[in-house]
């Protein structure tokens, strides 16, 4: 039997809600203690949550409105601000605006971003899951149509879909494995602060972009869907930070200079050569 998932309207606005806001005091309270076990200061913690909560609702919402202008275009802007009239927020465009007034105060407060990051692997995969969960419940995102056994039905519609929700918690659950192994690792080699926070960030960028394929994406900008491409650029900045803070870079010059060594080396043999040709 296809179980259905049955839409509660305004209903389940309230439940959806109403769950977003037990994860963000989960998250919260796991980022306080985080950081408190890194001995940041308590007035610092709270800076950081609220300014970042803030900055991160307010891109939500941004996000939305730009990828659903729709919806917007030709009424009052107050609209903009009215979530209970109009309801929707971005969590990618959540996430860039969040994690960029992170790195801002952090360096601000002389708070090391590397250990925020790595806070922040502990602190976001409960509450996201179960946020997950609520929009599974609620049926406020739908997957493509599929034939698959284990494929949902959504309020009235008599189409089989994907259940993403689904698949992005199990993806989490995965990664959050991996940054337990990746953690220890790091303990033993000494890693830098914030190289395993930016592996969680990054390997959440690829599960979530290979997850955009099932999802039923509005916004496509080209042939890929708006948060495939902001899962790219999030993507592409950790793959620089992984580059910058793992010694790439170091391990990368002695490379370059011997090449550079090599081709001048053999463009003055070169040059030799052909002077004694010229003056033969």
């Amino acid at each position: 039997m296809i179980p259905t998932i049955i839409p509660i309207d305004h209903g389940g606005i309230i439940v959806l809600n109403t769950i977003i806001v037990v994860a963000w005091l989960i998250f919260s309270f796991l980022f306080w203690r985080g950081l408190r076990h890194f001995a940041v200061e308590e007035d610092r913690i709270f800076d950081l949550t609220f300014y970042s909560t803030l900055a991160a609702f307010i891109t939500a919402r941004i996000g939305f409105v730009f990828m659903h202008w729709e919806l917007f275009a030709g009424k009052s802007w107050l609209l903009i601000a009215a979530l209970w009239v109009s309801p929707g927020l971005s969590w990618l465009t959540g996430l860039v605006g969040g994690l960029a007034v992170l790195t801002v105060l952090s360096r601000q407060y002389k708070v090391r971003l590397g250990l925020v990051l790595d806070t922040l692997v502990t602190a976001l995969p409960l509450p996201i899951i179960l946020v997950l969960a609520g929009s599974l419940l609620t049926g406020s995102e739908v997957g493509t149509i599929t034939t698959l056994p284990w494929g949902l039905r959504i309020g009235s519609d008599t189409t089989v879909r994907h259940p993403v929700q689904l698949y992005e918690m199990i993806s989490l659950i995965l990664i959050s494995l991996i940054m337990m192994k990746l953690n220890s690792v790091s303990l033993k080699r000494k890693w830098p602060y914030g190289i395993v926070g930016v592996w969680f960030i990054l390997l959440y960028a690829v599960s979530g972009f290979l997850l955009e394929f099932v999802k039923d994406a509005r916004v496509y900008w080209k042939t890929l869907s708006a948060n495939q491409w902001i899962l790219i650029g999030i993507f592409a900045e950790c793959v620089g930070v992984l580059y910058v803070r793992g010694g790439g870079r170091e391990r990368l010059r002695p490379i370059v200079q011997k090449t550079i060594n090599f081709f001048t080396e053999k463009g003055k043999k070169l040059h030799e050569s052909v002077s004694r040709r010229n003056t033969q």
